[in-house]
């Protein structure tokens, strides 16, 4: 058996127009993940260290409300007194749940942020991860159910003990998104935000038309599939190859479908563009879950939201690389393999 640490799913490339442009760039661990803030301009930008690290400081705040690896962040203090009492929460968390449940909704239950029940039974950060019993896992799918989660005022509460939440799947984008707040509050024109395949980027007239997506090969290292030409951008991708491990040839990753408590198929990568890194995040998340056919049509509903998915398809027993993409990006799309 062995497990894969998340990775990098999208590439992005900047060509200036004149050697006039400077980049001015710092990178940090933040979320579990390699943070990086870029700042295009001709000239160094007053006090843009500080500026940076207040964005970075940011990050890191709502890290720490909405870890729930942590039982003193707001979403762990909410786990831990499942089945008791509703908990006060910072106003991020409010937020990030209320737009969990819009996604939830919207998606029927294909995006579901009460899942940490079963997320702790696959327990896939473990060194020595095991598929678990039919049996198991039907028992913790009976905690699964985001209609279940009470809000009412800033307080949040879970009715029945041993539910959870992890807001993994949104809050990293979340987080990319109160990044780009700061950079916008001292008037920045060009600049991106990238933390592990969630991405915001934001173009002014030096970098206008100079971006592309390129979009990292599903079972390939260091390989692309597709390369998508976009210029400002909301961006995030989920694939199976971030967090798994193998048993006799066959992968379990940690995307599951809340509706059966195993990983989900036949998708094997999403990468999503739309309105915000946060919604991006989580519609990546639930049109992985729904699959290639019902995800595709899910995209073409949403509004500014555009999409590609690439999945498995069985020829005569053999499973082969498809793919689809909606019909917004269609023409901006080039696939490389």
């Amino acid at each position: 058996m062995r497990s894969s640490c998340s990775a990098i799913c999208l590439i992005f490339f900047f060509g200036c127009r004149g050697n006039d442009i400077k980049l001015f760039e710092k990178k940090q661990i933040v979320m579990d993940t390699l943070v990086s803030i870029t700042i295009y301009a001709k000239q160094e930008p007053e006090n843009w260290q500080q500026h940076v690290e207040q964005a970075f400081e940011k990050m890191r705040q709502i890290e720490d409300l909405a870890t729930s690896f942590n039982d003193s962040s707001d979403v762990g203090q909410i786990n831990l007194n499942a089945g008791q009492k509703g908990i006060s929460v910072h106003k991020y968390v409010l937020e990030l749940l209320k737009q969990a449940r819009q996604v939830a909704e919207t998606s029927e239950g294909a995006f579901d942020v009460s899942i940490l029940p079963l997320l702790d039974l696959w327990n896939f950060k473990s060194s020595n991860p095991r598929v678990p019993t039919e049996a198991e896992v039907l028992e913790k799918r009976k905690l699964v159910d985001f209609r279940k989660i009470v809000i009412k005022d800033d307080k949040v509460f879970l009715p029945e003990a041993n539910m959870g939440i992890d807001l993994g799947a949104i809050a990293k984008g979340y987080a990319v998104d109160r990044a780009v707040e700061v950079f916008e509050e001292y008037d920045y024109k060009d600049f991106m935000v990238e933390a592990g395949g969630d991405l915001r980027a934001v173009a002014g007239e030096l970098t206008q038309g100079q971006r592309t997506i390129w979009v990292r090969h599903p079972r390939k290292i260091a390989g692309f599939f597709a390369k998508i030409k976009m210029d400002e951008a909301a961006v995030a991708s989920s694939g199976d190859y971030e967090r798994y491990f193998e048993v006799n040839g066959k992968r379990f990753h940690h995307i599951l479908n809340p509706e059966t408590g195993y990983p989900a198929s036949p998708v094997v990568s999403v990468t999503i563009f739309s309105e915000t890194t946060a919604l991006a995040d989580a519609y990546a998340t639930a049109v992985f879950v729904l699959g290639p056919e019902k995800g595709l049509d899910f995209i073409e509903r949403l509004p500014e939201t555009e999409g590609l998915i690439v999945y498995h398809k069985e020829i005569d027993s053999d499973l082969i690389l498809d793919w689809k993409v909606s019909k917004g990006i269609a023409e901006d799309l080039e696939i490389i393999n």
